[in-house]
């Protein structure tokens, strides 16, 4: 069973308690549970809302990597903690699919010719994902950062 399956289960559960409750023991017992199932249920699905929001969010970073082998080593193994089906690789362009449905994708600056753009000698790549893969991009970029 999935988490959030059992977090609606153990909530419901709850909730059968303090109906239970609220006509076997005192009223101010049962109203201070029903106080509490109310209080967990709004908290529960106020996480529920900001998750949704914020996590699945697409955004966007600039990196500057000193080679392309950072984005299969890094990019990509975050991609697939996410399902990814596919990804399909364009002139200057990673695109990541799950199913049908574009995920994330990473694109190289380039120069006037075309070309990628390299400054003191590292690419700079724009990566657009959802928020949370971002967000574990950056902590192991900046995991492998302090190993050198």
């Amino acid at each position: 069973m999935s988490p959030n399956k059992l977090y609606i289960v153990a909530i419901g559960l709850f909730t059968v308690f303090t109906v239970i409750t609220f006509f076997t023991l005192p009223r101010k017992y049962g109203i201070s549970l029903l106080i509490i199932d109310i209080s967990v249920i709004i908290f529960a699905f106020l996480v529920w809302l900001n998750d949704k929001h914020f996590n699945e969010q697409i955004n966007e970073r600039v990196f500057s990597i000193s080679d392309k082998k950072f984005i299969q080593d890094v990019i990509v193994r975050q991609m697939n903690m996410h399902g990814i089906t596919r990804i399909i690789e364009k002139d200057n362009t990673i695109q990541f699919y799950k199913g049908n449905k574009k995920t994330g994708e990473v694109k190289f600056k380039t120069d006037n010719t075309g070309k990628p753009l390299k400054i003191d000698g590292k690419y700079i790549i724009e990566v657009k994902a959802p928020e949370y893969i971002l967000h574990n991009i950056d902590h192991e970029t900046w995991s492998i950062l302090s190993q050198k």
